[in-house]
């Protein structure tokens, strides 16, 4: 793959090893958002997995369905499954017959999506602080049918109360597009989440996942979730029969129902945010942005985002995510997981000899 069509994204861990010479299984991977802790049995859930490899998934995946149904309580025929939630939003944009508005900085696939489907392109911006601006929503409402929001939003770690915007969209007859992959990370969530919303906005589409919360980015599901009947109709219409395999179609049947690991993960970070953002704010050359998930972006004020990743790389073994390429941001910007106690120890350490203490 050339520089140009590369994707610019996180966990690049092998690359990065092959052009440093260094040993990919070394690498701390800083660089992409995963809970550092997975449900206990998950190896016995993929073994049990196995003896139904010989067999198609079923082409509707009705019990995958209901068991992501029951875990959300909503109904299970308002959810369709996908190959993580990259399917559901390249799929999303076949639904579209218009210009869709984008709040930047965030997620580069859904704009990439977006123009492969030869869709008109707004582009919006969170304000100064990354937090939502309602009134540059309401001065473009006039130029786009769909709006995309990403919610706690990557990379910038900011969640708001979006319930005033799918009130406007409503009055306006538009689609509103929430990824809320991050969500489950938000230790009051309800808050938030606009799952409650479903049954009575049929404008409102929702992407959620099993990729980062359950710390499973290599099973790859993920699902949308909406009550609009059209909508629906037509991503089945488009989408690829069989692309979400036995082996993530079982294990949700156990997944869904540890209430312990769940509420373990929810307390283990809104601890762990905590603690990083308090030791963060004591180091010298940068400015540390709030976070309600399990990232934080951070901006440099001394040296540059590929001098730092370098530098961090090749002295430390710690892969961070340039921000530079997102949109709205610049080189000053990077991002850095919040993984388990000891490693994020291990950054904290490394970030004070890079940037002076």
């Amino acid at each position: 793959m050339d520089e140009k069509t590369k994707l610019g994204h996180g966990a690049d861990v092998v690359s990065m090893a092959l052009k440093y010479g260094k040993n990919e299984h070394n690498i701390i991977d800083f660089s992409s958002n995963i809970n550092p802790y997975i449900p206990k049995n998950i190896d016995k859930y993929i073994l049990d997995s196995i003896r139904n490899c010989k067999n198609y998934p079923d082409v509707e995946y009705i019990s995958l369905r209901k068991d992501i149904g029951n875990y959300l309580n909503i109904n299970y025929e308002y959810i369709i499954p996908g190959n993580g939630a990259t399917e559901i939003i390249y799929l999303i944009m076949k639904a579209l017959n218009g210009p869709l508005a984008i709040i930047n900085p965030t997620f580069s696939e859904y704009e990439r999506s977006a123009k492969l489907n030869n869709i008109e392109i707004v582009d919006l911006y969170f304000d100064r602080n990354f937090k939502l601006d309602i009134n540059s929503i309401k001065n473009k409402i006039d130029e786009f049918k769909a709006l995309f929001i990403c919610n706690p939003n990557n990379p910038t770690g900011n969640i708001d109360d979006i319930t005033e915007v799918l009130d406007l969209m409503k009055k306006h007859n538009k689609l509103l597009i929430v990824d809320e992959t991050f969500m489950e990370f938000v230790h009051n969530q309800s808050k938030y989440t606009l799952l409650s919303f479903i049954n009575e906005y049929k404008n409102l589409f929702i992407i959620k996942a099993i990729t980062k919360f359950f710390g499973l980015p290599g099973i790859r599901l993920g699902y949308g979730v909406t009550s609009n009947k059209e909508i629906l109709n037509t991503l089945w219409k488009f989408k690829e029969p069989w692309t979400v395999n036995t082996f993530a179609e079982n294990i949700c049947k156990y997944i869904f129902n540890d209430k312990d690991y769940i509420q373990m993960t929810r307390n283990y970070f809104k601890e762990e945010i905590d603690f990083m953002m308090n030791k963060l704010s004591k180091i010298n050359n940068i400015l540390v942005y709030n976070t309600q998930t399990d990232f934080i972006l951070l901006k440099l004020l001394k040296h540059n985002s590929s001098y730092v990743k370098e530098k961090l790389f090749l002295e430390n073994n710690i892969l961070i995510r340039d921000a530079s390429n997102f949109k709205g941001l610049d080189e000053s910007y990077i991002r850095i997981a919040i993984k388990d106690r000891k490693n994020n120890e291990i950054i904290l350490d490394a970030l004070k000899k890079v940037l002076g203490e």
